[in-house]
């Protein structure tokens, strides 16, 4: 079957955006739908910092083309509160809220504080409260995660592992863990800002060329409005084969 590549940017509410897929003209009230007519998936961080009520969730659906995929974040309150040691309830709840996006809901993101250290017991346990019905991937930012242990957990509930470019302000590493990737590009000259051009992207291309499944690919430096030039030039990368 031929690979899937979803490529987009982490979110879409950006003034930056303006001179790429926006005009000074555009209301901002008519960003997702403008957006959407250039890209086919977004990442939604908005629900990292907190939760939304059913009809924006419905909004979202509702707003957005047939074909079109969210991928999530997970609330801060599981990663980065509770730090993985949380009741089922609470992720349950979310899952709930997750679901209304039915057939866009695309991948649900958990990404991790910096300071958040890998421990067996307390992640096993984690992993056991996730529900089986949808894509997840892990974004760890501690160098304690990056081990064979993790990767094999990850391996056995087809969770991905995020590749996540951030120029060095967190480690990476190329690994795949599931039958997708999920790819984040925080920037080429730093957080959120850095276009990373034909040259910078060529490594990223190759990258997925020669994983050869499904991709969800997010470009996040949108500081500067690098993000969506990047991600129209990957796209035409990825479709036709430029070198």
């Amino acid at each position: 079957m031929t690979p899937r590549y979803r490529i987009g940017t982490s979110g879409w509410n950006y003034e930056t955006f303006i001179g790429s897929i926006y005009t000074k003209d555009t209301p901002k009230r008519r960003y997702l739908e403008v957006y959407a007519e250039f890209f086919d998936t977004v990442e939604l961080n908005a629900t990292f910092y907190r939760s939304y009520p059913e009809k924006t969730w419905l909004g979202w659906y509702n707003r957005t083309p047939k074909d079109f995929l969210w991928s999530v974040k997970a609330p801060r309150l599981i990663t980065h509160v509770k730090r993985l040691d949380v009741e089922k309830d609470s992720i349950d709840m979310f899952f709930d809220r997750a679901r209304i996006l039915r057939e866009k809901l695309g991948v649900v993101l958990f990404q991790l504080p910096p300071s958040l250290e890998y421990q067996g017991d307390i992640f096993r346990s984690f992993l056991l409260k996730l529900p089986d019905d949808c894509k997840m991937a892990l974004e760890a930012r501690n160098e304690s995660w990056f081990c064979q242990e993790v990767f094999s957990e990850l391996s056995a509930r087809n969770i991905a592992w995020v590749i996540s470019h951030s120029s060095g302000r967190y480690p990476m590493k190329e690994i795949f863990t599931a039958d997708f990737t999920y790819l984040r590009l925080h920037g080429a000259s730093g957080l959120y800002r850095g276009a990373y051009g034909q040259q910078g992207l060529k490594h990223w291309r190759d990258l997925l060329l020669d994983f050869g499944k499904d991709a969800f690919v997010y470009f996040d430096n949108t500081e500067d409005g690098s993000a969506p030039r990047d991600a129209l030039l990957f796209k035409e990368m990825m479709q036709n084969g430029v070198v």
